[in-house]
């Protein structure tokens, strides 16, 4: 089922949200001021932006250009709405690392409720097919992120992918062709403790185009991270090397 409300006021747009947000896909486009504390700061001064809310706690704002949204946070992030004087806020927290996305909204000019389920998402490559196309683009990964060695061999296995993250950390990534699972968080991790040891400090990475709630909730309390590979396909939709086939949608 699908809502839609065009140009509800704040008293409306709060209403909706509190009834909706936490088992529909939210879209809503409006007039809003946007504050984000944790790893940094910044401001994005008053403007009409798309603003997305999933049911996984994920928050995702963006602009008139580009691909990437100017700020958002991550599944697992709480989310709590507010109707202040002459503003509706939405808050997001994530608690590790601690970061907060406060939207302040003055107008809305369309909210959207829909129930959309989740369909099947298969990569016709292996996860070497991946790996070629971050060494291709190291950045595909982070800014500054330089690939050392691939199938690197420790004694728990062997390595997807080493290389440093720009401040010289070590830095494990495994990847996954499909959604990562607990065996796969587990994995990372014997590698991830490894490189800690062997140099005293350490990052590791699961890239995958998707990952388990237990997978994800592990993933925070081991101080792992997780790249969402979707990043990685869409720049490569248009490359006849690869197929990305999305099946099984359910539409209401």
């Amino acid at each position: 089922m699908t809502q839609v409300l065009l140009n509800p006021s704040l008293e409306e747009a709060y209403h909706f949200l509190v009834k909706n947000m936490y088992n529909n896909l939210i879209t809503l486009f409006g007039d809003c001021e946007i504050q984000y504390e944790g790893r940094a700061y910044s401001h994005a001064s008053l403007a009409s932006r798309l603003i997305i809310i999933k049911v996984d706690g994920s928050v995702i704002v963006h602009e008139h250009t580009k691909r990437e949204p100017i700020n958002w946070q991550p599944p697992g992030s709480v989310i709590v709405v507010r109707k202040e004087s002459g503003v509706l806020s939405i808050e997001s927290i994530r608690k590790r690392p601690k970061e907060r996305l406060y939207i302040i909204l003055r107008r809305l000019y369309y909210l959207t409720s829909a129930e959309v389920n989740s369909g099947n998402f298969d990569i016709k490559g292996t996860e070497k097919d991946i790996v070629d196309l971050v060494l291709e683009n190291p950045n595909l990964i982070e800014e500054g992120f330089k690939p050392i060695q691939r199938e690197y061999r420790i004694p728990y296995g062997i390595v997807d992918l080493f290389g440093y993250d720009k401040f010289g950390t070590p830095f494990v990534l495994e990847f996954k062709r499909s959604k990562a699972t607990l065996q796969a968080v587990s994995q990372l991790h014997r590698y991830y403790m490894f490189f800690l040891e062997s140099y005293g400090k350490a990052r590791g990475a699961l890239v995958s185009p998707g990952i388990s709630e237990k997978a994800l909730n592990l993933i925070e309390k081991l101080r792992l991270e997780y790249i969402d590979a979707n990043r990685i396909f869409d720049s490569i939709t248009n490359s006849s090397r690869y197929t990305i086939n999305i099946s099984n949608i359910q539409r209401s």
